[in-house]
């Protein structure tokens, strides 16, 4: 086998590294992924991954009951707040942060988004807000599900194949 220089052996590690955060379209998600959660009152029993990017967005404010949306989500500076935004929003952090600033720039109602440390806390503040969804890790609802309802995301629930989060 031929030895590569310095200079082509270190191209073809970037090269391997490319290739292997680019094949994930949800690269440092946690590893159960993410769950979506709404107080128990709530009669909504899934959502499509549009509906979802829509909440989250704030292009939808009200649920079909008329309760106004109170977004949950995992502490900003969290691996799970960055994969939702990858896999759900399809921004990047810094893009997300302009848009939520564009929108209150042009005088619009912000997003109510809240942040939760922990499922535990997501789920104690979904369960205490009729109106309010949260985002957790997969990996929580053992713990927090009885306080709060799954939703399915595109048919499925979590841990189910296709499960697209």
């Amino acid at each position: 086998m031929k030895n590569l220089s310095p200079t082509r052996s270190g191209l073809l590690g970037v090269v391997v590294l490319a290739l292997s955060v680019g094949g994930s379209a949800h690269a440092g998600c946690p590893a159960n992924g993410l769950a979506v959660i709404v107080n128990k009152d709530n009669a909504t029993e899934g959502l499509s991954m549009a509906q979802l990017r829509r909440l989250l967005l704030g292009d939808m404010r009200n649920w079909p009951d008329k309760k106004k949306v109170s977004l949950v989500a995992p502490d900003p500076q969290s691996a799970a707040f960055k994969c939702l935004l990858s896999a759900v929003v399809r921004m990047s952090d810094a893009e997300y942060r302009r848009f939520i600033a564009s929108v209150q720039f042009r005088g619009e109602e912000p997003v109510d988004l809240h942040s939760a440390s922990s499922g535990a806390m997501a789920a104690k503040m979904v369960s205490g807000t009729p109106g309010a969804i949260g985002i957790v890790e997969a990996g929580a609802l053992p713990a927090i599900s009885s306080s709060v309802r799954v939703l399915r995301i595109n048919g499925k629930q979590p841990g189910e194949a296709g499960y697209p989060l």
